[in-house]
């Protein structure tokens, strides 16, 4: 009979489970070994830290709606990978954590490492419970392979987020008997989920107020993303003429070069962003939950259901109608639901669409009336170079097929005022708990499903700082990342809020060109703003990792952002 740990690698290959990402440790050792002679069919990742891996498994399912594996030993999965566990979870992301009780020794006598959750040790059970979607405590071999199979029913259906699966060391290493419950049944048929749609009636009722209304505007989130519903919006948009504003986390789920396109909302959004929502008679939410930044905090200068009929599409009944009360709301997958709209508005009008044109030029001549993403800093020639014509030059650089992922700080606030995404679905952002050093290990996941895309992290001095080891991984697996470093020796976003009373947001200077060098990857200094276009585009045509460290001024604070 196969050992528990050779069964769940089948699973996974079995389930279409592509990557594991993790360190090697405890119980989950034999799961690692089993891996031996199999990754033709399922690839293994060393990373250097846990929190890398789960940012890595985190970004992969993201774009691909599939689960990756997160694999490693319990306390520091439970510790280090919580980082990107909590960003899934909050993000909603499917992921999928492999991980042990770590009770080798003696149980429940003076432990070491063990999370079974007795005196003297701690109880990883109740620590995964409070970040998961899913988490199963497995003691025996069947209930660990089940567990993994149900891990990954979990991680996809309905909202995606982590699963997790802990698992006593008898658990994997025992042998699994197929005769013993719980009975293991082929993983297809667990993983075979139908979409839901909303009802035909409710369809229609939406078409028909989104066809009357006189200024509707579509609100697009991270649902976009989720879904891969970018050709399903555009073709929505287009039809009626329809403005799409974005959330932050919604970033890039309409093209912000396309006439349409208005950029972010919210307290650091465009101004035109906000002003034509707040002008909308009908506000079409598309796989948002709202939140605070987004709606400037809730206030009803931006958003007001008192005034504007609110039509909210979401995968979990309970996000529509959470922030403000909706007019209707259609649940479903949203690739779907916007298929579904766009047939029944095609249907009711007769393709007779007279006003089409006439707001797509309201829409523009709107945007530049407002100088949407512009401003007279981004062709500053000031040095250090100001943040402002980093992203001018950042813009420069990329093409339609570059790949952006964001971090957190100043950098990633700049990023998603200024930037505008040439494609849909090409910037990635921490948009869950939103920490430092997710953006550089997201990016190390974007290049190994595009390999022949340009790929660039953007991030602070800060983030960068705290994972500066995806140097080593990226070069270790021939990943030729672009690695922009925003490097103002400071925690921007924190010695901006302390307006001149500064405690504990400054650094020495640190040369991180140098320490790329040192890792053997590519390194360069730009301290003069028209250095930096040709800089990014020369490290895009390297086949080894670059790091471009910008010495930034930090004259520039970040809420001169902040909308009016």
């Amino acid at each position: 009979m196969p050992r528990a740990c050779e069964k769940i690698i089948d699973i996974l290959i079995e389930a279409g489970v592509d990557y594991i990402f993790g360190i090697p440790g405890g119980g989950t050792i034999p799961i690692w070994d089993a891996l031996y002679g199999r990754q033709d069919k399922i690839k293994a990742v060393l990373c250097r830290h846990e929190q890398t891996a789960a940012c890595m498994a985190d970004a992969y399912g993201r774009l691909t709606g599939k689960p990756a594996v997160l694999m490693g030993q319990g306390a520091f999965i439970a510790s280090n990978g919580a980082f990107g566990i909590l960003e899934s979870y909050l993000y909603g992301s499917p992921m999928l954590v492999l991980t042990d009780t770590s009770e080798g020794g003696i149980s429940q006598h003076g432990t070491y490492q063990s999370g079974t959750g007795e005196y003297g040790s701690f109880d990883i059970v109740n620590m995964m419970r409070g970040m998961s979607k899913y988490t199963t405590y497995a003691v025996t071999p069947e209930e660990a392979v089940h567990g993994v199979q149900l891990g990954i029913k979990h991680a996809i259906t309905g909202r995606p987020g982590p699963a997790c699966v802990i698992m006593r060391n008898t658990a994997i290493t025992g042998e699994f008997n197929p005769q013993r419950n719980p009975r293991v049944h082929p993983t297809a048929g667990y993983l075979k989920v139908t979409q839901s749609l909303p009802l035909p009636d409710d369809v229609k009722k939406v078409s028909q107020a989104i066809i009357s209304a006189r200024h509707p505007v579509i609100l697009a989130g991270s649902g976009v993303h989720a879904s891969k519903a970018y050709d399903e919006l555009k073709e929505l948009a287009e039809l009626l003429g329809i403005p799409v504003a974005t959330s932050y986390r919604g970033k890039s789920a309409f093209p912000e070069v396309h006439p349409l396109g208005l950029g972010m909302i919210g307290t650091f959004g465009q101004k035109v962003a906000n002003d034509l929502v707040a002008q909308a008679d009908l506000l079409l939410i598309a796989g948002c939950r709202l939140s605070p930044s987004d709606t400037k905090s809730e206030s009803p200068n931006l958003i007001d259901p008192t005034r504007q009929k609110i039509i909210q599409i979401d995968i979990d009944p309970r996000n529509s109608g959470w922030v403000f009360p909706v007019e209707t709301s259609l649940i479903g997958d949203l690739k779907l639901v916007l298929q579904q709209l766009t047939t029944s508005i095609k249907r009711i009008t007769g393709g007779e669409l007279t006003e089409t044109q006439a707001r797509i030029s309201s829409v523009v001549k709107a945007k530049q009336a407002a100088s949407a993403f512009s401003a007279p800093e981004m062709s500053s020639d000031t040095s250090p170079i100001l943040p402002q014509r980093i992203v001018s030059e950042i813009e420069k650089a990329v093409d339609d097929t570059g790949l952006i992922t964001l971090d957190a700080g100043d950098n990633r606030l700049w990023m998603a005022h200024f930037y505008r995404s040439k494609v849909a679905g090409s910037v990635f952002c921490p948009g869950g708990v939103a920490g430092m050093g997710w953006g550089p290990p997201a990016a190390l996941a974007v290049k190994l499903l595009y390999p022949d895309r340009p790929v660039l992290s953007v991030s602070g001095d800060g983030g960068f700082a705290m994972v500066t080891h995806v140097l080593s991984t990226a070069l270790q697996y021939k990943l030729p990342i672009v690695f922009l470093v925003m490097n103002n020796s400071c925690l921007g976003m924190i010695r901006d809020g302390q307006r001149g009373k500064i405690v504990c947001s400054e650094f020495i200077d640190t040369d991180f060109a140098a320490i790329a060098r040192a890792y053997g990857c590519n390194g360069v200094r730009i301290d003069k703003p028209e250095a930096l276009a040709p800089a990014i585009k020369k490290a895009f045509k390297a086949t080894i990792p670059t790091v471009i460290d910008v010495i930034t001024s930090t004259s520039e604070p970040y809420f001169k952002m902040a909308s009016a």
